[in-house]
C-alpha cells in the first residue's frame, strides 16, 4: 500500500515518536505562533529589567516589599541632564518589555493565527511569519485540562505563602535595583503568566498549558539559585526553604500533565485544529506498530 503524500505521510513521522512527554521532539508539538509568544516572554524582562535600571538613579523608592508595609514612591528630577535622559531611554525600554510581555499574553490567547497577527501588527514589516497548520488535538484534552487546573491551584497556595510577610521571613528592601527586580517584578512577571495560564486552560485556550510550563519553569528556575544562597537579599531561612521546596512535586506533575494535554501532533494546513484526523487515529496507530 502506498501511503506516501497520504495524511499518514504527513502525521504519523511526528505521532509514532513517543515518550513520557508525548513526543520526542517537543517543538513539534508547539505551534508557530506560541515559538513566537516564548520568544517575547524571555526578551520581556531583558527589556524590562534594562529599562528598570536605567530609571532606577532617579526611582526614590522607600520600605520593603511585604503584604502589609506601605512603600513610598517618588522621583529626583535634580539630577544632571545625563541622568535624566538616562532615564527617558530606560523608560523607553521597560514600556518596550511591556509591550512584548502583552504581546506574547495575546499570542497565548489566540485561537488561530490569523487572531495572532492582530498582536504583532506593531512590528510591521519585521513581523514574524506564522505559516498555517493542522493540529491534531490530544485524546482526551478534558481530563488534562482538570488536572492541570487542580495542580496549578495547589502551586498558587504555595507562591501566596512565599509572599514576604507571610511565609517569607525576609525582607526585599526596595531602594535597591537587584532585590526590587528580584522581589515584587519578578514575582508580578512569574504570578501574571501563571494566572493567565490558568484563565485560558478554564475557557480551553491550548496556549494556557504552555503558560503553565513556563510559569513552572521560571519557579524553579528561581527557587534553586535562591535556595542555594545565590540571590539577594540572603539565603533563606528553614521555614521558607521547606516552603519553597514543597512545591516541585506538583511542579514536576503539571509539566507532565500540560505536555499531555498539548496536541499530539502537527502538520502544514490550516490554522484551524483538525478533527477528520480524531476518527483516523486508530488506522495512524496500526500502521505504525507494522
Amino acid at each position: 500500500m502506498d501511503l506516501k503524500g497520504s495524511t499518514y505521510d504527513v502525521f504519523v513521522p511526528r505521532f509514532h515518536m513517543r515518550g513520557p512527554f508525548n513526543g520526542c521532539i517537543m517543538l513539534v508539538k508547539i505551534p508557530n505562533r506560541f515559538k513566537v509568544a516564548i520568544l517575547f516572554l524571555s526578551f520581556a524582562p531583558v527589556a524590562g529589567g534594562f529599562g528598570l535600571w536605567l530609571i532606577s538613579p532617579v526611582l526614590i523608592l522607600t520600605g520593603n516589599a511585604c503584604i502589609l508595609c506601605s512603600p513610598s514612591i517618588g522621583f529626583d528630577l535634580s539630577s544632571a541632564p545625563i541622568g535624566l535622559a538616562q532615564a527617558s531611554i530606560g523608560t523607553v525600554f521597560f514600556l518596550f518589555g511591556v509591550l512584548l510581555f502583552v504581546s506574547g499574553l495575546g499570542l497565548f490567547t489566540s485561537k488561530n493565527n490569523v487572531q495572532a497577527t492582530r498582536w504583532v501588527r506593531w512590528l510591521r514589516r519585521f513581523k514574524p511569519k506564522m505559516p498555517g497548520q493542522t493540529i491534531i488535538p490530544s485524546l482526551d484534552p478534558d481530563k488534562y485540562r482538570r488536572y492541570a487546573l487542580v495542580v496549578l491551584l495547589v502551586i498558587f497556595v504555595q507562591a501566596i505563602l512565599l509572599i514576604p510577610g507571610i511565609g517569607e521571613d525576609r525582607k526585599y528592601s526596595l531602594s535597591g535595583f537587584s532585590t526590587l527586580f528580584l522581589g515584587p517584578v519578578w514575582y508580578s512577571y512569574a504570578m501574571a503568566i501563571g494566572i493567565s495560564g490558568f484563565t485560558l486552560i478554564y475557557y480551553r485556550r491550548l496556549g494556557g498549558y504552555l503558560l503553565a510550563i513556563i510559569f513552572v519553569i521560571i519557579g524553579i528556575g528561581t527557587t534553586i539559585p535562591d535556595v542555594l544562597g545565590f540571590l539577594p537579599p540572603s539565603a533563606p531561612t528553614l521555614r521558607t526553604t521547606i516552603l519553597a521546596l514543597s512545591g516541585f512535586p506538583f511542579d514536576i506533575l503539571l509539566i507532565y500533565i500540560c505536555w499531555r494535554a498539548l496536541p499530539i501532533s502537527m502538520g502544514n494546513g490550516s490554522s484551524r485544529d483538525a478533527t477528520a484526523p480524531l476518527r483516523t487515529m486508530p488506522a495512524l496507530t496500526f500502521f505504525d506498530g507494522k
